[in-house]
């Protein structure tokens, strides 16, 4: 009985050193940011994230689709092209800058001989806002901008003229995740100018750039 009682005086030291040793193994429970990973998304924020787009674009007038008035009227739809980078706050919101290119013929009706394009570059910062839903991810996406416009082509007269004003990009868009790093999607703009003047005719003198691109983004 006595070795039996010096034995029992061991156990509550044993028990102590064995469930340290398995409490050692157990790593702890994740807390913050990474804890929590979007579907195919960034486990951690903020990070960087780049994109390039390309699509189409047109004048509008008066609304998003108002192609057959001012100077969507007397041109056409033409390539749309730009450039992104930013940084992704949360999952929700991110903040980008973001370089808008397009080109837009000018019809024969408003240049006395010859070819003329309206040839646009524009540096805008939008906010964006994203609902972290799987699979499908929608956001929409505003901010101030300046837009530069210029006529490109021959030298022969034409009743366009460049202009540069202050504009708000206003769009919609979607991207599908394919990795943690990388998402493909599509989005459409209505790039809102304000005192523009592309023309001496009245008719042909005010347009909004109206745009659709595909857009693909990388994350860091």
């Amino acid at each position: 009985m006595p070795i039996l009682s010096k034995i029992l005086a061991y156990v509550p030291c044993i028990l102590v050193v064995t469930s340290t040793a398995f409490a050692q193994e157990s790593p702890p429970p994740l807390e913050g940011p990474a804890a929590v990973c979007s579907w195919q998304g960034p486990c951690a924020y903020p990070h960087l994230v780049f994109g390039v787009d390309a699509g189409v674009s047109h004048f509008a007038e008066g609304s998003p689709f108002g192609f057959g008035t001012g100077t969507g009227s007397a041109t056409a739809w033409g390539p749309a092209w730009g450039l992104r980078a930013g940084v992704e706050v949360s999952r929700w919101f991110a903040v980008d800058v973001h370089y808008v290119g397009t080109s837009n013929h000018a019809d024969d009706s408003v240049s006395t001989r010859g070819s003329h394009s309206l040839f646009t570059n524009a540096i805008a910062a939008e906010l964006r806002f994203t609902a972290p839903t799987p699979y499908v991810q929608p956001y929409l996406f505003f901010g101030p901008g300046y837009y530069s416009t210029s006529v490109s082509g021959s030298s022969s007269t034409t009743q366009f003229a460049g202009s540069g004003e202050f504009g708000v990009p206003i769009g919609v868009g979607f991207q599908v995740p394919f990795s943690r790093g990388l998402s493909l999607g599509a989005e459409a703009t209505y790039h809102r100018l304000f005192g523009e003047s592309f023309s001496d005719n009245e008719d042909i003198e005010g347009g909004d750039p109206f745009s659709i691109n595909a857009v693909l983004r990388f994350r860091l």
